[in-house]
């Protein structure tokens, strides 16, 4: 789906430079975001190799706190609470790291306290995301696909309660321009990963913080094929185009980074 945009071809807004600054893995320099103590919120945004992902961290962080995904608020805020109370013992420093499913209005309770977290995420392709958690919620590892297909027994029921750009709602709330989007992502984020470069990723996540561990690359339960590669119909295709303008502009801009 074509973009039509104000800005002549190849500009960049302030926004957009200020963004690859601080993201880009050939512009960051290494250790810049390194703190022995610190506590890093690591938002797994769904089908975007969060397993993976999980099992590197685990490796090189000094505690690993998972989110559950049963009861993710309360859940957030305990394990924040343990996270925070260990960061007080100044004498032993650590590295902690808490993982799940979490959002935007989890991550405020706690900025709007002005504490020193970090926020890290992965993003991908977003009709790769929808069609690979499609798939994942009708198949037999998901504990309710029975009632998911049932609700939405197609990939076009699905694509019409997508909510608009999921994955940037998720990483900053409400926003009212895509510069407003990445100003609050500026402001929050200290990484931001694509799945599809995720080893990349991974090694500019480990050199940026910091982190004496190598970030081994797990593929699991992740598609090697895209869903631009497989038969998606047209139908679904623009539903989810026109609902994830935003999060599609995201992840270009984030996939040049590491391209």
């Amino acid at each position: 789906m074509s973009q039509v945009s104000s800005q002549a071809p190849g500009t960049k807004t302030v926004a957009e430079t200020a963004f690859e600054a601080r993201f880009s893995p050939r512009l960051v320099a290494t250790d810049t975001y390194h703190d022995p103590n610190d506590v890093i919120l690591f938002m797994h945004i769904p089908k975007t190799a969060g397993m993976s992902v999980g099992k590197a961290l685990q490796a090189a962080f000094d505690i690993f706190h998972p989110v559950s995904w049963e009861n993710t608020n309360q859940s957030f805020r305990n394990k924040t609470r343990q996270a925070l109370y260990r960061r007080t013992d100044e004498a032993n420093p650590c590295r902690q790291v808490l993982m799940g499913h979490f959002a935007w209005s989890d991550v405020m309770y706690w900025r709007n306290q002005e504490l020193p977290l970090k926020c890290a995420t992965i993003i991908r392709d977003p009709l790769d995301r929808f069609v690979s958690n499609y798939r994942y919620n009708t198949s037999d590892k998901h504990p309710q696909h029975a009632e998911f297909t049932a609700r939405f027994p197609t990939l076009e029921a699905y694509a019409r309660v997508l909510p608009y750009d999921y994955q940037l709602s998720l990483m900053t709330g409400a926003f009212y321009s895509f510069d407003h989007a990445l100003e609050k992502l500026n402001a929050a984020y200290s990484f931001i990963g694509v799945t599809e470069h995720l080893g990349a990723s991974l090694q500019h996540f480990r050199r940026s913080h910091g982190l004496a561990t190598e970030l081994a690359e797990h593929r699991e339960n992740t598609g090697h094929q895209s869903a631009s590669a497989r038969k998606v119909p047209d139908a679904v295709r623009n539903i989810v185009g026109e609902k994830s303008r935003n999060d599609a502009r995201l992840h270009q801009l984030v996939s040049r980074c590491y391209a």
